[in-house]
């Protein structure tokens, strides 16, 4: 429960003390999220819908449809990659006319433009360049298209993005229409080479049928005559006549309806009336050229011009319907003549078997009709085939369609203005709590022994809390340097008995097994100005005097001198114009003021000096002045100017027996404190004892030396 507390309670002074740096990190953070949104260029997205439908259709036979359950997710997949090819988008590009689009079209990049500054190209050559100019349009295309499968479903989602909200929808909707286009186009192409293979097919048929009725009738013949010679019928000479005739009757109607056929699919209307020679298809011929005729002179996108397609398309519908009727007359009339052929031919063959011919003859015959047989067998076959994919080639149906076209949206999908500005927000938060929580701990101030000692390596003896009455800082000097005599028993009087208990320990064991004569020198000094070295000086010099030791307090800051100030007290003469003047040991004693505690003497400095000053501190009469306090004083307590911006405080340093570094709680930066430590031990060595105070500490409840503040030292008295 109290960790949990004092983390709680630290992060918060944490924030409380950075809270101008993580407000910076956020507002600029912010700021620049605000900047990137509003430079942007609003972009709307639509999106179409598509259900892909495995299952096998068959338009003549629709119970016939059968789900490819084991290769569903493969199809699906599938189509997605149609829907992505370049083929498609290219298609898509065509129809919506976009290379000449401004958002889409052609534009010329940053080095087309270098290379036509300095002349390495011509507009005219890039302008040439359609391959080019076509790639970089799908290039923009396809990045501005987003197609994916609804997770395990059917659907497809085509998602386009533009800057303009029907341009996004139009697109999304055509893509879709092109893709489901081309899908029934693939489908028909295949039936119509299906329908090729079966016309060559039925080609060789008929081929073979002919060859082999030719086998037969040639048997016929060669037997024929004999059979005549024989017998008394005299109709088998005619019969062989009509037979002919048939022959080339059913020839020339299969080769008409071939032909017809083909033109019918490529719906070449003239062709098929010149070869028809239908007094019908002729008629609604002359009326759709009449129709086509109108349409040339009216003007496009009239009502006139829409009326007139629509009655070119029921032509069209009419010529196709009557060709069918022809075709299906023209089949009626090969199969007429087939028909009348195997009659004859059967009348014709009975005769000849009827005669008196050899077993070899009989067997001959019976194996060229049985060849015949199967050939006509095959042909049917092939022919009912054939009907069924000309069928089929004008009924395919789409494996997909459209079960959401897109619509203008309403709203911008990008910048996410809200979306930006949220995760802007938090990440300047984050940031912002990231590089207070790294200034604080590293590159800022110290917030606490453990990472002070850890960091530098130097003890900390005790931390100063900030002076507070009622809620309220106190900062003036005056209250502070007396607050160790006017109240003993609050936090801040403990943290500087405790300093004077971390130094007398300290010199102990620095003293241990040595003899000493005389006082011991105990220099306060900070690394910058602003760290309440002074008041911390005059604190640690009063505890000691508090304790029934002889102390001096020599404020050794002459260019600006502070103890003066901070006890209110206006000297007539200064520590400047002692060592400005050749004095003797009886002299001293008028520079000497006296503390109200008793055994506190003082050396304080009246104005500052505007001159160097490190060279007072060398002179002899500094010298005789630190061998006069060592001799009548127990404790000398040297208020020092700040080490880093002069060199008074190294010289001081060489002279301590130990050197109190006062540091600003989470203030000061690492940086000056380890600088100033270093100075010192460059100076007076690595054996010069140094102890940190931390001052104006913010130590909250979770804090363990103040936890007891409220029961200890303002404990009502007994």
């Amino acid at each position: 429960m109290d960790s949990s507390e004092f983390d709680v309670r630290n992060a918060i002074g944490l924030v409380r003390r950075q809270i101008w740096l993580i407000l910076s990190t956020v507002l600029i953070i912010v700021g620049l999220a605000a900047v990137y949104v509003f430079l942007q260029t609003p972009t709307y997205t639509a999106s179409t819908l598509i259900l892909v439908d495995p299952r096998a259709k068959n338009a003549l036979d629709p119970e016939s449809q059968m789900s490819l359950l084991p290769t569903d997710n493969a199809r699906v997949e599938s189509e997605v990659e149609i829907l992505k090819s370049p083929s498609t988008q290219i298609e898509a590009i065509s129809r919506l006319d976009l290379i000449k689009d401004p958002e889409f079209g052609v534009k010329l990049s940053t080095a087309d433009r270098l290379m036509v500054f300095f002349k390495l190209k011509t507009m005219e050559n890039l302008l040439a360049d359609t391959d080019a100019q076509l790639r970089a349009v799908l290039t923009r295309f396809s990045e501005n298209i987003t197609i994916a499968r609804r997770g395990l479903t059917y659907v497809i989602s085509v998602s386009a993005t533009s800057a303009d909200p029907a341009k996004a929808a139009l697109i999304a909707n055509t893509l879709s229409s092109t893709y489901i286009d081309a899908q029934v186009d693939a489908k028909i192409s295949n039936a119509l080479s299906v329908r090729d293979a079966l016309n060559r097919r039925l080609a060789q048929a008929s081929t073979t049928i002919n060859q082999t009725e030719n086998r037969i009738d040639a048997f016929v013949n060669e037997n024929i005559e004999k059979v005549s010679n024989e017998s008394t019928r005299a109709d088998i000479s005619a019969m062989r006549s009509s037979l002919e005739s048939l022959k080339a009757e059913s020839i020339s109607a299969q080769s008409l309806r071939a032909s017809v056929a083909t033109l019918a699919a490529n719906k070449d209307w003239d062709g098929i009336a010149a070869q028809l020679r239908s007094d019908t298809v002729s008629q609604i011929k002359a009326e759709r050229d009449k129709v086509l005729a109108d349409i040339g002179n009216v003007a496009a996108g009239s009502t006139r011009e829409s009326n007139l397609r629509a009655s070119l398309d029921k032509l069209d519908k009419r010529l196709a319907d009557q060709v069918n009727v022809e075709l299906g007359t023209l089949s009626d009339r090969v199969k007429t003549t087939q028909q009348e052929q195997d009659r004859l031919r059967s009348s014709i063959r009975d005769t000849v078997l009827s005669s008196n011919l050899s077993n070899d003859v009989m067997v001959k015959i019976y194996e060229l009709q049985q060849e015949s047989s199967v050939a006509k067998t095959l042909y049917q076959d092939l022919l009912q085939r054939l009907r069924g994919v000309e069928t089929q080639a004008d009924l395919q149906l789409a494996d997909s369609r459209i079960v959401s076209s897109a619509l203008p949206p309403d709203e911008p999908s990008a910048p996410k203005t809200k979306l930006i500005l949220t995760l802007a927000l938090v990440a300047g938060l984050g940031l912002g709590l990231g590089l207070a929580f790294l200034n604080e701990n590293f590159i800022g101030g110290f917030t606490s022994d453990q990472q002070f000692e850890a960091v530098l390596g130097v003890p900390v003896i005790s931390s100063i809390p900030l002076l507070s009455r009622a809620g309220r800082s106190i900062t003036e000097r005056s209250q502070v340097a007396s607050e160790l005599l006017d109240h003993p028993l609050t936090a801040y009087s403990e943290s500087i008995r405790r300093i004077r208990l971390g130094l007398e320990n300290m010199l102990r064991r620095k003293l241990q097994d040595k003899a000493r004569e005389g006082g011991l020198i105990i220099m306060v000094g900070s690394a910058i100005p602003g760290e309440g070295k002074t008041t911390t000086a005059i604190a640690i010099a009063r505890a000691f005097a508090m304790s029934g030791k002889r102390v001096l307090l020599v404020d050794c800051d002459l260019r600006r001198p502070s103890v003066a100030p901070s006890l209110e007290l206006t000297p007539e003469n200064g520590l400047a114009d002692y060592l400005t003047l050749s004095l003797d040991s009886q002299s001293i004693r008028q520079f000497v003021t006296k503390d109200k505690v008793p055994g506190l003497d003082m050396i304080v400095g009246k104005n500052s000096h505007r001159t160097s000053t490190d060279s007072l501190i060398e002179t002899a009469q500094f010298n005789l002045l630190m061998e006069l306090a060592k001799e009548r004083f127990e404790i000398i307590v040297l208020d020092t100017p700040p080490i880093l911006p002069v060199v008074d405080a190294q010289y001081l340093a060489t002279r301590a027996d130990i050197v109190t570094l006062v540091v600003h709680w989470a203030s000061t930066s690492q940086r000056d404190v380890r600088s100033a430590i270093n100075d010192l031990r460059t100076t007076a060595g690595e054996d010069l004892p140094i102890a940190a105070v931390l001052s104006k500490a913010e130590l909250g409840v979770g804090s363990y030396r103040n936890k007891y503040n409220s029961y200890y030292y303002y404990a009502p008295e007994s």
